[in-house]
């Protein structure tokens, strides 16, 4: 089980990128055309009520214990994990919470909890506390065309972390540019009252874009 032991509070930024990092995304793009954000905008309505539902409920006293957050949020984000897993995670959600905890903070604990490196469901976690992080997602993944690292390699939590930091500098690049101003202009002209951060408009048309 998850030790919730005093961790010492974090801000939850990731500024202390490292050169590999740096070359990472600066080579690697969010390569996604108006075309395809027309495309995939319309498609993401029923999400974003899902995701603005689980959102709006995050101030609410001891919500990581409550079974109807957790089954709203497990079939959002296609938690399929037992009854000890769970707990072990909003357990852990409660501490990100409390401490400001980094990525790399969370995919560490998680680790030492449930002995996976669990890159997106510790991406998840992070996004949900903090609106403008990214999600490591398949496809997500593919459209900006990065890749975890293989199972079998060493070090994976350090470059899991890397990868983590790379895909945010591709969301803040794309967000720099003709369309990414395009997409966010689209999405706030079709979903005017969403109210949700631009990185997670990034997301969710990426999600969508297969």
């Amino acid at each position: 089980m998850l030790a919730l032991v005093n961790t010492a509070a974090h801000q939850p930024t990731c500024k202390s990128t490292s050169l590999r990092t740096v070359l990472i995304s600066f080579f690697m793009v969010i390569n996604i055309t108006k075309v395809q954000i027309d495309n995939a905008i319309p498609k993401i309505a029923d999400g974003i009520k899902k995701y603005i539902s689980i959102q709006k409920q995050l101030t609410s006293p001891n919500i990581f214990k409550n079974a109807a957050f957790r089954k709203e949020f497990n079939h959002f984000y296609r938690v399929r994990r037992g009854a000890a897993w769970q707990d072990d995670y909003f357990a852990l959600m409660a501490l990100a919470q409390k401490n400001q905890l980094q990525f790399k903070d969370v995919i560490d604990l998680l680790y030492k909890a449930t002995e996976r490196y669990e890159a997106s469901f510790a991406s998840k976690l992070v996004a949900t506390l903090v609106p403008t992080s990214p999600i490591i997602d398949a496809w997500v993944l593919k459209n900006v065309g990065l890749r975890l690292p293989y199972s079998y390699e060493t070090n994976r939590a350090a470059k899991i972390t890397n990868l983590y930091l790379a895909l945010q500098a591709c969301f803040t690049a794309f967000l720099k540019t003709t369309n990414g101003r395009y997409l966010v202009s689209e999405f706030k002209r079709v979903y005017p009252t969403a109210g949700i951060t631009e990185e997670k408009m990034v997301d969710l048309v990426l999600w969508q874009t297969r």
